[in-house]
């Protein structure tokens, strides 16, 4: 049909070099303006379509340079289990600004894209409202197995920047550990023990969160204990969140630790590199310690802006360079 399609288009050229209007041989040819026109582009555009191995081979200036394509796959190599918004906020991290799509389109030319089913949306609203860190926590634990027997991962996270404040593992869960807990997120953020504005501690109703211990020491130190909503897990959201990030990305690849001592030192490394490292599609791919040390979000998003800035303006200037070349010769 393609060959058929091709021998009217050539037909019409040379009729049109004639002299003919293209009016004209099209009444003679039986074919209406509107088709002729579609077969040409169709035509036009399969000859054009080669494999483009690369999105840099786009010569406009906002084209990637062959650097940053390379960049991006040594940092997928480097990065397996990591999608393309995270590769991006590894980019991010090292002053490098290449947007989300334009790494998701190298990814995907060479095959690296993995498929992602999204989970569904929380079906309420976090009962909460954050603008700074420091200013909210929240504490829950969750089970892991070592020596084949259940333990618990106990996490207090800043609500504004996801930070893990502070951990513990325990093999249970008392109203002791919930206080403990927060004394030494206290003592790790440098805050003074008597300081007015201590970070409200929200957490679920399970017994040690609500035993008179754990409610007569935030009474005694002024500082504020909040309870989620009954099967309402949105009110910490932040902690579920992690949870499910932490079981899939450590505690379910493990599945049975060896010992406490090994249990510990795995965990540790997980949460500096959750902090430190790992970017966070909900903080516009930065680490949650690069929010929390900033703790202001028009400060973020207005050094994502310079960087975004940056990295155009350097590429305008190498497609410019590589026209200019090319002219020359």
């Amino acid at each position: 049909m393609d060959i058929q399609k091709q021998g009217v288009i050539d037909q019409v050229k040379v009729s049109l070099e004639s002299g003919r209007k293209l009016k004209d041989v099209l009444t003679v040819l039986g074919i209406k303006q509107s088709t002729y026109y579609r077969w040409k582009n169709y035509l036009s555009k399969t000859a054009s379509e080669n494999p483009v191995l690369h999105p840099s081979d786009r010569k406009t200036s906002k084209s990637l340079t062959a650097e940053e394509v390379n960049l991006i796959l040594k940092t997928k190599d480097e990065n397996p289990q990591m999608r393309h918004r995270q590769i991006q906020g590894l980019l991010q991290k090292k002053e490098i600004y290449i947007s989300e799509s334009s790494v998701f389109n190298v990814l995907k030319t060479n095959n690296l894209v993995e498929r992602y089913e999204r989970r569904p949306a929380p079906w309420d609203e976090p009962f909460y409202e954050i603008y700074r860190a420091n200013m909210m926590w929240g504490a829950d634990w969750t089970k892991m197995r070592i020596g084949g027997e259940r333990w618990y991962l106990l996490t207090m996270i800043d609500f504004f920047s996801r930070k893990i404040i502070s951990w513990k593992i325990l093999k249970t869960v008392v109203a002791k550990n919930i206080t403990e807990l927060y004394l030494d997120g206290i003592d790790d953020m440098q805050m003074p023990h008597d300081w007015h504005l201590k970070p409200e501690l929200r957490v679920d109703q399970g017994s040690p969160n609500t035993a008179h211990v754990t409610k007569r020491f935030f009474k005694d130190i002024e500082a504020e204990l909040s309870f989620a909503r009954v099967h309402r897990p949105t009110d910490n959201a932040r902690t579920e969140r992690f949870y499910g990030t932490i079981k899939q990305e450590e505690i379910y690849l493990v599945g049975d630790y060896q010992d406490e001592i090994t249990a510990n030192e795995e965990i540790k490394k997980y949460i500096e590199f959750y902090n430190d490292e790992r970017p966070h599609q909900s903080l516009w791919n930065f680490t949650p310690s690069q929010i929390h040390e900033m703790n202001n979000k028009t400060e973020n998003l207005n050094a994502l802006k310079d960087l975004k800035i940056k990295s155009w303006t350097n590429r305008k200037e190498y497609w410019i360079k590589v026209r200019q070349q090319n002219t020359s010769h």
